[in-house]
């Protein structure tokens, strides 16, 4: 049975991606306010319908009725982030120099009311969407008018369900893993002419490690009784299903690590002939002493954002080209014995001992291997010496640093390899940001394409 489904979409079109990924769904329309947008999605979907307009304005009487309906509302006013100005915002140059249009900013995405809109006139035409996904970062549920929301749409005959998902825990069958900590909510909804439940649950649980039942797929919990809101680990956790066992099982996730691009030539902090900010500094001094391996620093945004290594999920994917990546600048650690100490690369090498210490990390000289910490296992020895235990305590100054390109951005979103994007690099990073991860939509959509066909899909 195929199903067609319209994207009232964000940025590159990720829940498109995702979307068609389900065994049986087809992409009939796309529609954005941004020129650039519609026509990058339309490279990889060459057979939708495509339309550039502002939704608010639209008469829906000349559209195609569809099965499944994804819509990423406008969520600027249900943001956090909501006070700042974008538009000023979009007027300052990035690192390259880049500004955005104002077509960019002035209005990418529909509003939260167009959904029901469209909804509506379906059904007055005798053929109503069969189900879909509204998504919005999690603060659209505390929107003054959610509750009026909801109610209308419901009041149009369907049944929904809000679910909070972190992109790094859509584990998807068919779509790249997300290595990015994104939390999003998801109101999933489906008419009750279908006459069946979407079994929200099976899809929505992610592989997890509990240190007593090994693998599991975890259940979520959240810590606050009452309706269940908010963000992973700050509102919510998840925890081993096995009868009896309460303990917090932490999902599988992909590192950050995943999404960059190694190869790519950095520069050293101290050559730099413009120098870095000093808030920038004061993040990856933070970070250095903190993890003491490569990280991934916001080189602006508001106070408080941190570095991360890059052996957890990246942070939440902006519109702006706002991360760096930072490699410590190795040293050489003796191992214990004499007067152990650690020494630059520069210096002769002393006489290395037995035993080891635990707070150095396993650098690969050369090749594709990625670096590991001494937690995890070591990589395939070969005939020749390839890993040196060092040390990461290094001035700021020796590390080095550069801007996160846009394919690595674009990985972080779990786009597939040679995803094309159009644009300057602020642009295609202010579609990456906007986008929803594939493998969200993936799974949401493979739920209702389940309940609507009465088919079981097989989860990852």
């Amino acid at each position: 049975m195929t199903l067609t489904a319209a994207d009232f979409f964000a940025g590159g079109g990720g829940s498109s991606s995702g979307m068609t990924k389900v065994p049986g769904v087809e992409l009939r329309m796309a529609i954005n306010h941004w020129s650039l947008a519609v026509e990058t999605h339309q490279l990889h979907f060459p057979n939708a319908l495509h339309d550039c307009a502002d939704l608010s304005q639209v008469d829906f009487r000349r559209y195609p009725r569809v099965d499944i309906l994804w819509a990423s509302p406008e969520c600027t006013n249900h943001s956090i982030a909501q006070g700042r100005k974008k538009a000023q915002e979009d007027e300052i140059p990035d690192w390259e120099g880049n500004v955005l249009p104002v077509e960019a900013g002035a209005r990418s995405r529909a509003t939260a009311w167009d959904v029901p809109r469209y909804l509506e006139e379906m059904i007055r035409r005798g053929q109503p969407v069969l189900g879909g996904v509204v998504e919005n970062v999690v603060d659209f549920a505390k929107w003054i008018l959610f509750k009026a929301w909801k109610k209308t749409v419901e009041s149009l005959g369907y049944v929904l369900h809000v679910a909070y998902l972190n992109s790094a825990h859509a584990h998807s069958k068919r779509s790249l893993w997300a290595p990015q900590s994104r939390d999003r909510m998801y109101v999933g909804f489906i008419h009750e002419s279908i006459g069946r439940k979407v079994n929200w649950e099976k899809w929505l649980r992610p592989f997890a490690r509990c240190f007593q039942h090994g693998t599991v797929r975890a259940r979520q919990f959240f810590k606050k009784a009452g309706e269940p809101w908010g963000r992973y680990k700050a509102q919510y956790h998840y925890l081993c299903p096995e009868p009896g066992c309460s303990l917090v099982a932490e999902p599988m996730a992909l590192p950050a690590s995943e999404a960059i691009d190694w190869s790519l030539e950095s520069q050293r902090i101290g050559d730099r002939k413009r120098p870095l900010a000093a808030k920038t500094l004061a993040r990856i001094e933070d970070g250095l002493t903190r993890y003491a391996r490569p990280l991934l620093v916001p080189v602006e945004g508001r106070d408080g954002k941190e570095a991360r290594p890059v052996d957890q999920p990246g942070r939440t994917q902006t519109t702006r080209r706002e991360t760096g990546v930072l490699i410590p600048s190795s040293f050489i650690t003796e191992l214990r014995g004499g007067n152990s100490k650690h020494r630059s690369l520069k210096d002769p090498l002393a006489t290395v001992c037995a035993s080891g210490n635990h707070h150095g990390l396993l650098v690969p000289y050369y090749g594709a291997s990625r670096t590991r910490t001494t937690t995890e296992p070591v990589g395939a020895l070969t005939t020749v010496d390839r890993y040196a235990l060092v040390k990461a305590q290094v001035e700021v100054e020796d590390c080095l640093f550069r801007m996160l390109q846009p394919a690595e951005i674009g990985r972080a979103m779990s786009f597939e390899p040679g995803h094309t994007l159009l644009g300057t690099k602020r642009e295609q990073t202010r579609m990456y940001g906007n986008a929803v991860t594939p493998p969200a939509s993936e799974v949401l959509v493979s739920a209702l394409t389940e309940a609507i066909t009465g088919e079981d899909l097989e989860p990852a």
